[in-house]
Parts: structure tokens; sequence; C-alpha cells
């Protein structure tokens, strides 16, 4: 009988010791251990303007337009910075593989600096800057590809604002006596709209690289006044929509 107790007791010792190191390699690949997965965002990085945001100003053409469809902003690269948390609504992952979650960004700031040639400005310029402020929220898919690497899939909305530090506001002459008015904001120095983003981030431990691209454009109201010096005069409030598609690149770490 005693035999028999020690054999058991054996079995158990080994048979509990073997679940034990089973459970610690798959811990160590990242898979029990939530943190692993990671949490809260800290991401900076740069815009890059894509289509009309980026394509070239054209003069011969009124300011307004080239907000529109037709011209370009000639926006150059700026900057973004993204605070955010990745919500689980699982612990495990699923087939030891992947978590779906709630991708939250609480605060994505954008900036991006313009500036239109060839306006022979008696006063003001065609340097101005647009800046963006955001909260982001949608789905994201972590994906434990091997060991310490990850991928994020994520698709989120962004209701946005957009604003200047230095709002378009000249006085344009062309030295015959016609001259224009522009000013960016005709009555709301804030322009509000839903973006878009979708993207990946890929991850190893703590490091991220997040390649991401935000579509959507704004409503913008233009006031716009022209005279040609002899007492005829045109212009009035005009509205268009400004695209402002932007590929993103960041860099940054996530943590639990």
């Amino acid at each position: 009988m005693k035999i028999i107790k020690c054999c058991i007791a054996a079995y158990l010792v080994f048979a509990l010791g073997q679940a034990y190191a089973q459970q610690a390699s798959v811990a160590g690949q990242g898979y029990y251990d939530e943190s692993d997965f990671g949490k809260f965002y800290l991401r900076i990085g740069i815009n890059l303007p894509q289509g009309h945001l980026k394509n070239k100003f054209d003069p011969a053409i009124p300011v307004y337009e080239n907000m529109g469809k037709n011209g370009g902003m000639q926006a150059s690269t700026g900057f973004n910075f993204e605070l955010g948390r990745y919500f689980f609504f699982h612990e495990d992952p699923i087939h030891d593989l992947f978590k779906v979650g709630l991708d939250a960004t609480f605060l994505s700031l954008g900036y991006n600096a313009f500036e239109w040639p060839a306006l022979p400005s008696s006063s003001g310029s065609g340097k101005y800057d647009l800046t963006t402020i955001a909260v982001k929220f949608g789905p994201v898919v972590s994906f434990n590809v091997f060991e310490d690497v990850y991928a994020d899939v994520f698709a989120k909305f962004a209701p946005t604002v957009v604003s200047s530090f230095e709002a378009p506001d000249f006085y344009i002459e062309d030295g015959s006596g016609n001259y224009t008015e522009f000013s960016f904001y005709s009555d709301n120095p804030i322009l509000f709209g839903w973006k878009g983003d979708f993207g990946v981030n890929l991850r190893y431990k703590k490091g991220t690289l997040t390649l991401g691209y935000e579509s959507g454009s704004f409503n913008t109201k233009s006031y716009y006044y022209v005279s040609d010096g002899a007492g005829t005069e045109d212009g009035g409030i005009f509205e268009q929509k400004m695209p402002m598609g932007i590929f993103q690149v960041r860099l940054g770490v996530q943590f639990q």
C-alpha cells in the first residue's frame, strides 16, 4: 500500500510539474500574459498629405477653388501625436493567438503647414497652418504573430475639429487696380467633421510602428471679395468640401 501511495504521489508531482512547464512555456510566448498584448500607448510621428491636400496650388483659379476639387492645397509634411488604450473584450487569447477589443484614442493631435505660391499679396501671405484635434474609437484585433511580435489591425471613427494658429486672411493686388480679399474662415474659426482612421500597428516588446490612413473632408465657408478697380465688384460666401486625406507613420511605446 505504501508503495502504491508513493507511486501515486510521484505521478502527481510529475504531472503537475509537466503542466506547470507547459503553461510557463506558453506564457513565455505571450499567450497567457495579458500585459504582453499591451494596453496603453503613446505615439508620435509624421503626417504625409495625400491627393488634393498634397496637389500643387493653382494661382490661375480663385483661391477658394483650390480648397475644393480644383487645384490643390499644397500641404507640406506635418506631425501627429496620439495617446490611447486598448480595451480587450476577453482575458485569454482566442486559440492562443489573438484578442478582440476596442481601440480608444483619448487625444489625437495633428499639424500641417501650407504655403500657396505666386500670390502678389500687399498684406497677409499665402502661408498658414491647419491643426486637428480628435478622439478616435473603433474595433481592434491584436495578433500574437510569434514570440514578442504583435500586429494590431484597427478601424476607427474620428470626430475631428480643425482650426488654425495663422488662419489665411489676406489682401491680394495685381498692380493694375484689381484686388481680392480672402478669408479662410467666413464666420467660424473652427470646423468640425468626421474622419476615418484605418491601419496596422506593429509591435516588438514595447516598441511600436504604426501605419495608418486618415480620410474625410470638411465643409468650409470662405469669404471672397473681388474688385477690378473700376467699380465692378463681385464676391460672397463660397461653400466647398475640403478633403483631408493623410497617411501617417508613428513610432511609440505600448505598455500595461
